[in-house]
C-alpha cells in the first residue's frame, strides 16, 4: 500500500466445527488505505485484499473475501497445516462439559 495508512484493526473470526459448535478462533490484522480514488484493504497475515469505492463496503468485500479464502482452504486441505504456514495462531474455544447453561 503506497499512499497514507488509515489504520489497521485486528479481527478476531471464530471457526464452527461441522455440528455448528464454536471451536477455536483466530485473530487476523486487516489493513486500511485510499490509492487513486478507491479504498483498498489487505489482510496482513494472508495476502488477501479487496477494494471499493468507498471504506464501508471495501470492509465488507475484504471479510467476506477472507471467509471465501478460509472456508475453501478448510474444503481443499488441512486448513491448521494453512494457518501455521502464514503463522496464524489458532486459539481453542474452552466450553462447558456439562449440560444446562453456563456463563463464561
Amino acid at each position: 500500500m503506497s499512499d497514507k495508512m488509515l489504520t489497521a484493526e485486528t479481527v478476531q473470526v471464530i471457526h464452527r466445527d461441522k455440528s455448528g459448535a464454536p471451536d477455536y478462533t483466530i485473530n487476523l490484522t486487516l489493513n486500511y488505505c485510499q490509492e487513486s480514488g478507491q479504498w483498498v484493504g489487505v489482510c496482513e497475515e494472508l495476502g488477501t485484499s479487496a477494494y471499493a469505492d468507498t471504506f464501508g463496503q471495501m470492509k465488507i468485500e475484504l471479510r467476506e473475501a477472507v471467509e471465501l479464502q478460509l472456508n475453501e482452504m478448510e474444503r481443499l486441505s488441512d486448513i491448521r497445516d494453512y494457518l501455521a504456514h502464514y503463522q496464524v495462531t489458532v486459539t481453542p474455544i474452552e466450553l462447558p462439559q456439562q449440560s444446562g447453561f453456563a456463563v463464561v
